[in-house]
């Protein structure tokens, strides 16, 4: 015999309620099953359980609320498909390009012109120019030929003495003695030269390699801007 039965069959520690007195039970304690449950709260013999008695029944998505869903490999919050990422190399193209190649010019114009580009003028046809007295200032041109031959004359028509750093550099330099309007006359004209500080020929060689950077620089951001478009279209 069962340690929790007593010698006449019933429960050592409570009383065997039928069916019908679970349920009348559970109706005085607001415990009442659904309609079409067995005591306990559990489905009739024979019947399936409901959806709304069902533990593995999936919650309904409530109108309005978000739809939950899962990202895949490679696909991006925006919902476009493309990852974020793509677009970094088409950036860092255009950092290169746009801004370090620019700085890396603009480095190397000042180191060779004594870090100075406001007292610059470009000379027009009539090469009319303004100085300050005892101010050293270079004449620059686009090519060797551009330079050659030239004369600068002060604000009273006297010639003023130029000099050549070395021979086919598009170069030359003059101090002028007094401060006033002066004269630059060029056999292939004057249209397109440039007036402004002398060179450091010291740094020029810094100034160079600073130039091509930039050059090299701005080239390689164009091909990694390329590439950086076409894989963000993929």
């Amino acid at each position: 015999m069962a340690a929790y039965e007593t010698d006449d069959g019933e429960p050592r520690y409570g009383k065997r309620l039928s069916p019908e007195e679970l349920a009348a039970y559970l109706r005085e304690q607001g415990m009442e099953p659904p309609t079409g449950t067995g005591s306990g709260g559990r489905p009739a013999a024979g019947q399936a359980p409901t959806s709304a008695n069902d533990p593995h029944r999936r919650r309904p998505i409530e109108a309005g609320g978000p739809v939950p869903t899962r990202l895949g490999a490679g696909t991006s919050a925006t919902g476009t498909g493309r990852p974020a990422h793509r677009w970094r190399t088409f950036g860092v193209g255009l950092v290169l390009m746009l801004v370090i190649a620019p700085l890396l010019l603009l480095t190397g114009a000042l180191t060779a012109l004594g870090g100075s580009l406001t007292r610059s003028a470009t000379l027009g046809e009539d090469g009319v120019v303004y100085l300050e007295s005892g101010t050293t200032a270079g004449l620059y041109g686009t090519s060797a030929t551009a330079v050659t031959g030239c004369t600068v004359t002060d604000p009273d028509g006297a010639a003023v003495n130029l000099d050549a750093p070395e021979a086919g550099v598009p170069y030359a330099t003059f101090t002028p003695a007094r401060s006033g309007a002066y004269t630059v006359t060029c056999p292939a004209g004057t249209a397109g030269l440039v007036v402004g500080p002398p060179m450091n020929l010291d740094r020029v060689p810094l100034a160079a390699v600073l130039i091509l950077g930039a050059g090299a620089v701005g080239f390689s951001g164009l091909i990694v801007t390329v590439i950086g478009l076409a894989r963000a279209r993929r």
